[in-house]
């Protein structure tokens, strides 16, 4: 599913300043929330794992322990890091490296 696809301005803009200032630029929260509303309820019955540069290496436990459960989504945003409000509001099963 691409992010794009949940933008809503002529030039389909996922990226934008971080939110409270800050250098460079990041995912915008909105495509993800939007994404993740599009699957459905049973989405969230399972983890909501946000894959990011910032977070703990993914390891072979990690895989074991989410492939135990009925429903797995994964937030990947290829690019450098993603909103905050992402991480605290929509993942739910904590932050991992790619």
């Amino acid at each position: 599913m691409q992010l794009r696809d949940f933008t809503h301005d002529r030039h389909r803009t996922v990226d934008d300043y971080p939110y409270g200032g800050g250098a460079g630029m990041v995912l915008r929260p909105e495509p993800f929330f939007e994404a993740v509303e599009s699957l459905g309820p049973d989405c969230r019955q399972g983890p909501i794992v946000l894959l990011s540069a910032r977070g703990k290496p993914f390891s072979h436990d990690d895989a074991v322990r989410l492939s135990l459960g009925s429903s797995l989504t994964l937030l990947c945003g290829h690019y450098k890091d993603v909103d905050q409000r992402v991480a605290d509001h929509l993942a739910t099963g904590g932050a991992v490296d790619r």
